[in-house]
């Protein structure tokens, strides 16, 4: 009876992730999506450890903010988890820029830009529910500007405001923060970092470059920014403690809400409540346009230039927004 050799199993090894990428892959630009997701991590991180001080009832949420500061290292863990969502937020701005600057957003990797298009305003809802979280005169304030947005939608939205309302109000935001969000990013993420492995990463623009490097080298430099990064966030954090306002306060307008929605906040004060709702809607839909719009393979399509030339414009108005509203004195906008 003749013997037959068995195949042999094929194991897995490390080795087998650290396949070729691109030279520049190892740039500052292109690691921006890594930085990003360390800053993720962090924040996961820094939010459990808070959870097990955290208190989300409308009597009790602000005083075990304030309660944490008396904690060993409390106030700083606060302080780092503030400063790096703000700081994710950022990072996440200047990678969306970087993709349209450099057009990885057309071919192949239309449905990665929807994703991230998707992820930035699921990062922003994070920054924004944090904010209420806190329960201070700030946090009271862009609560009720949730509320009376959502009072604005025809059919629906008086139902959600009305769910948000009442004794359960910090409960059901730290439920959407805790919770729904993660949820909902963890369903956009997967599929985006899978894109991402099976597009590759873009190559410069006008450019088709030779030289590559490996998967290995490129996590490195994601993880040498990443330290660098944080790292200075954890020393701000200790120069620059959160700030913890008073209140909150019913009937009153005295605080503007952070950077990011600084922009929304002139908005508002020219157009009212609707601007709220029509100008992130209007922002969702031209970003996610902009693969649609410019579909030609050359880096001098005039559709491309119009988007990026129009991309520049609209961000150097929001700066100028940003920094008018900054430097100006609060307004009252609700009908608290």
């Amino acid at each position: 009876m003749s013997s037959r050799s068995l195949p042999e199993e094929k194991s897995w090894k490390l080795s087998d992730i650290n396949y070729s990428v691109p030279k520049h892959g190892e740039r500052f630009g292109y690691t921006l999506g890594g930085v990003v997701l360390a800053g993720f991590i962090l924040l996961i991180i820094t939010g459990i450890i808070m959870a097990f001080f955290y208190m989300p009832t409308i009597d009790d949420a602000r005083t075990s903010v304030l309660k944490l500061g008396s904690v060993p290292f409390g106030l700083w863990l606060r302080s780092f988890h503030r400063w790096t969502a703000e700081a994710v937020v950022f990072i996440m701005i200047l990678h969306l820029s970087r993709v349209i600057f450099t057009g990885s957003y057309r071919g192949n990797r239309k449905l990665n830009w929807i994703l991230g298009v998707i992820l930035v305003f699921i990062t922003v809802g994070f920054f924004f529910t944090g904010t209420i979280l806190k329960w201070d005169q700030e946090g009271y304030e862009a609560f009720e500007h949730a509320v009376e947005t959502f009072e604005v939608i025809p059919l629906v939205g008086s139902f959600f405001a009305s769910f948000l309302r009442g004794s359960f109000a910090v409960m059901r935001i730290y439920a959407t923060h805790t919770l729904v969000l993660p949820i909902v990013l963890g369903l956009f993420l997967l599929p985006h970092l899978i894109l991402m492995k099976i597009n590759g990463l873009s190559q410069l623009p006008g450019k088709i470059s030779k030289q590559t490097s490996t998967f290995f080298k490129h996590m490195k430099m994601v993880l040498l920014f990443s330290v660098i990064i944080y790292a200075l966030i954890g020393f701000l954090a200790a120069q620059f403690p959160a700030e913890l306002y008073p209140g909150p306060y019913g009937g009153v307008e005295m605080t503007k809400p952070p950077w990011l929605f600084l922009v929304l906040y002139a908005l508002e004060d020219w157009i009212g409540l609707y601007a709220l709702l029509a100008a992130p809607l209007v922002l969702l839909i031209g970003l996610l346009a902009i693969p649609y719009i410019d579909r030609s393979p050359s880096l001098n399509s005039t559709a491309r230039k119009v988007i990026v030339w129009g991309y520049i414009f609209l961000s150097a108005v929001f700066i100028f927004l940003i920094i008018y509203v900054g430097v100006s004195p609060p307004v009252e906008h609700l009908a608290m």
